[in-house]
């Protein structure tokens, strides 16, 4: 007869340690998306936790320097441990080596430029180099929306193993955020047919009104995209003749991030 391993979970149970995990994950995302200090009452109340909990769990953090607390506010922000691994994993994606390609398209056509990842279902913003121009889309670095609303996750789609399977798990009518996003799954495919044509794809104000884009994917040596290049314009400065005209410019600056680029590394999981 077995016997049990006494310092094991129950059947179907997280492993130790894996809640509390969990919460510090939570907390450390709160923390990168807000951008003021907070309080443990206000990450308590954020995150469903109670008040001791909360404390715990930014006093091991701040322990080990990924929080640090403002004394003047009495809130926490992320601490240099936290710019430390991120600084690693920038190197590790080779997006510091991406940044000068962005800066140059951006120098190039003064518009917003950008580098996502598929991350699942959505399209995360990794690299931005934002324009200057008075009129522009204000976005940040960790944004993500669904694929099939975006430049970048079409481009992307366009160019995955999963393509099918992503298609027949979409609903018969897609949610809409803007009057110009596709609605059917089939409007989707033909689209990415044309991506695979044309070497870019399009975001018409599909994701934000008033807002174009052109995407471009950064293939790997089996021609797999898991990250696009993106060019992100108002409409007013973006006509046709412009459009195609950025496409062309993000093929040739998607093509250059792939030679140093770890796509290998398959960044969409």
């Amino acid at each position: 007869m077995a016997t049990r391993d006494p310092d094991a979970s129950p059947e179907g149970a997280a492993p130790p340690g894996t809640q509390a995990i969990g919460r510090a994950l939570a907390t450390l995302k709160l923390l990168a998306e807000c951008e003021q200090d907070l309080t443990v009452a206000r990450i308590a109340a954020e995150l469903g936790l109670s008040s001791g909990t909360a404390n715990r769990v930014i006093r091991a953090l701040a322990a080990g320097g990924l929080v640090t607390h403002n004394a003047l506010t009495d809130g926490y922000y992320l601490g240099t441990g936290a710019v430390l691994l991120g600084q690693a994993a920038q190197r590790g994606f080779g997006l510091d080596r991406a940044l000068p390609v962005l800066e140059q398209v951006n120098a190039e056509t003064e518009e917003s430029v950008n580098l996502a990842v598929r991350e699942g279902t959505e399209s995360v913003v990794m690299l931005r180099v934002q324009s200057t121009l008075p009129l522009r889309f204000e976005q940040h670095t960790g944004a993500r929306f669904p694929l099939y609303t975006t430049a970048s996750g079409k481009a992307i789609l366009a160019h995955s193993v999963d393509t099918e399977q992503y298609l027949a798990a979409l609903p018969e009518r897609l949610p809409r955020l803007t009057e110009h996003t596709l609605d059917t799954p089939a409007k989707l495919a033909e689209q990415l047919e044309q991506v695979r044509r044309r070497g870019y794809s399009v975001d018409a104000e599909e994701n934000v009104a008033g807002v174009r884009c052109v995407g471009a994917p950064v293939l790997d040596s089996d021609g797999r995209a898991h990250a696009a290049l993106v060019i992100q314009v108002p409409t007013v400065r973006m006509p046709g003749a412009r459009l195609h005209e950025l496409g062309a410019r993000a093929m040739t600056a998607a093509k250059e991030i792939a030679q140093f680029v770890p796509i290998n590394r398959n960044l969409s999981r």
